[in-house]
């Protein structure tokens, strides 16, 4: 006997003409519409074994004049939470298509349901024998218009760069979503190519060629207009997925591709991301019936807590009803039992080779994995952005004050030092233990610390350090001492008014640059939720404040800080320091306001 099964459209040249039913097309097609697998079932009676030397014979010449035997009908429940998945990636701003091997009536009809096609638009078919032997997108039947699921009719929608615009439209507004098979998508990338003659025979001859059509470059450009209006992507090769990821990239899209097979190979590594997830039908199901009985204990509840009885009676009929049933604790421990199982033996499960093609592989079945790399890598790169842009707003800040105070011969004293460091190192850790959000936002981060974004907010954020410190040098210069012994380039350090000054502005400065550059929402948790860098900030505000009025002197101590003037400075200093206005309105402030009041409402304004 000769027994072959496949796709009915792949085994209908196979059978016998008289054993083909008339409604062959539309039983598969209906079937298909509602998001069913089928396969055609055949056989021949070959006659005694090891008569007509049948093993030897070529495929073809066995598998044909087949007996229909009939269609095998597969039901695959969608995965708990794609839906979920689904919803939140579109919420977030990405763009969702399904690349799959299954038929396209089924793939449109799984889309639907995930959230990749919206409810109410209609899904049309790519495919050949336009006007002037172009290509047309046309409409296909649906099982509930009661046509079957059949295939594509009417004229069509004309596909064609003059066209892309309003395809585009559509697909946008929700009404329409667009399929195509791989074989279209082959013959399309060669009519771009403009195959024609030798080079169509040659395409069609081989896998290879075929394979070569789709890498040609004017067939890549055209894929790469193409593929960004097409939803679903069904009765695809390997070499169609990794065609189609790398028209996506062509067209300057970032493309992440999560599949679970051999054939997915070549995508995972086509794509900017890959993740390989694996599969696992019997754990699935297992997984699948839990969550269904801890859903219907919650509806349970939830009915429960609505419903009041109204008297006794009802009360006794209710506990006699349920009397035979398991008890509310024995379900959701039953249940809770078995997702932990399904869980120990998904860690037992060998990976696949497109593990070993993916930089992302996760020992879990669902795709909720796209999303949670999506949701890190956000919140990972916000980080990064925000850690260079506090080093390089930092750097300015420690080499501005530098060169002030070696100008003026003063240095910073060891301690100093060593606190602000160990104040700019814990703050950094702080920075790092920010979570993303369980949500994705629409708006993307910016990509690079060179960014316009990131270069003006450096620069708007130097210029107000620099007008502070600038102002903060010449207020201590005015008390500056040209005797004092601490003013000695090479001598040993001595605090004076220039130095607590500026010390006290300059870890002002970095603890400001780590408030106004924590990114927050709508990447990562806000400040306010980050509890150990906010509580650091608050704490090294008090800290600075008391430093700057003296208000606990031992802590000046500890940081080698001196006691800052409570009078005006000394006349000769004033007289000598006239030269501009800006200068004469900071030395009458200083003598009006006193020194630290003024200084400490610079550090505000800062």
């Amino acid at each position: 006997w000769a027994l072959t099964k496949g796709a009915p459209e792949a085994v209908l040249p196979l059978l016998d003409p008289s054993s083909v039913p008339a409604d062959y097309a539309a039983s598969f097609g209906r079937q298909m519409s509602l998001g069913r697998r089928v396969l055609a079932l055949a056989y021949r009676d070959l006659g005694p074994a090891g008569a007509g030397g049948w093993e030897k014979s070529p495929r073809g010449e066995v598998e044909r004049d087949l007996t229909f035997a009939g269609l095998l009908v597969m039901d695959s429940p969608l995965k708990s939470d794609s839906r979920k998945v689904v919803r939140d990636l579109r919420a977030g701003g990405q763009d969702v298509v399904m690349v799959t091997g299954d038929a396209l009536l089924t793939a449109a009809e799984v889309a639907r349901r995930v959230g990749i096609v919206p409810p109410k638009a209609s899904c049309y078919e790519l495919s050949d024998g336009g006007r002037d032997g172009g290509f047309v997108f046309r409409e296909l039947g649906r099982a509930d218009d009661g046509g079957g699921g059949g295939g594509p009719s009417g004229e069509g929608l004309e596909c064609g760069a003059a066209n892309y615009a309003a395809l585009r439209k559509m697909r946008e507004r929700g009404s329409a979503a667009f399929c195509a098979t791989g074989d279209v998508l082959t013959r399309f990338g060669l009519s771009a190519a403009g195959g024609g003659g030798a080079y169509r025979s040659a395409a069609a001859s081989s896998s290879d060629d075929e394979r070569h059509v789709l890498q040609d470059p004017a067939a890549r450009k055209a894929l790469a207009d193409l593929v960004p209006l097409v939803s679903v992507f069904a009765r695809h090769a390997p070499r169609h997925k990794e065609a189609v990821v790398a028209a996506f990239n062509e067209a300057g899209r970032h493309t992440l591709f999560c599949g679970d097979g051999t054939n997915d190979v070549g995508a995972l590594k086509k794509a900017h991301v890959g993740v390989s997830i694996i599969s696992v039908p019997d754990v699935e199901k297992k997984q699948r019936a839990a969550n269904e009985t801890l859903d219907a204990v919650r509806a349970e509840d939830k009915k429960k807590n609505r419903k009041k009885k109204t008297d006794a009676g009802g009360r006794k009929s209710a506990r006699g009803g349920s009397a035979g049933r398991k008890s509310r604790a024995e379900r959701v421990e039953e249940s809770l039992r078995a997702l932990a199982e399904a869980d120990d033996e998904l860690d037992f499960v060998s990976l696949g080779n497109a593990s070993v093609a993916s930089p992302f592989t996760t020992r879990k079945t669902s795709v909720r994995c796209c999303r949670d790399i999506l949701q890190q890598g956000r919140c990972a790169l916000v980080t990064m952005l925000q850690i260079y842009k506090i080093l390089g707003v930092n750097c300015l800040v420690t080499a501005l004050v530098l060169t002030a105070l070696h100008q003026a011969g003063v240095k910073q004293g060891d301690r100093q030092m060593t606190a602000e460091g160990l104040v700019v190192a814990g703050m950094f850790l702080f920075v790092t233990r920010g979570k993303p959000l369980s949500k994705l936002s629409p708006r993307s981060p910016p990509s690079s610390p060179l960014s316009s974004e990131t270069l003006v907010s450096m620069a708007g954020q130097f210029a107000v350090h620099l007008m502070t410190i600038l102002t903060v040098t010449f207020m201590a210069d005015l008390y500056r001492d040209d005797y004092d012994p601490s003013s000695v380039p090479d001598g040993p350090f001595n605090p004076n008014t220039l130095n607590t000054s500026t010390f006290l502005v300059t870890v002002l400065a970095t603890v400001n640059t780590f408030l106004v550059n924590y990114r927050g929402r709508p990447f990562m948790q806000d400040l306010r939720e980050n509890k150990l860098l906010y509580r650091s900030i608050q704490i090294c505000y008090v800290v600075i404040f008391a430093c700057a009025l003296d208000i606990f002197p031992p802590l000046n101590q500890l940081l080698q800080l001196s006691t800052l003037p409570a009078t005006g400075p000394p006349a000769e200093n004033l007289s000598s320091n006239n030269s501009s206005l800006v200068k004469n309105m900071i030395a009458e402030s200083v003598e009006l306001l006193g020194y630290r009041t003024l200084l400490c409402g610079i550090m505000c304004l800062d």
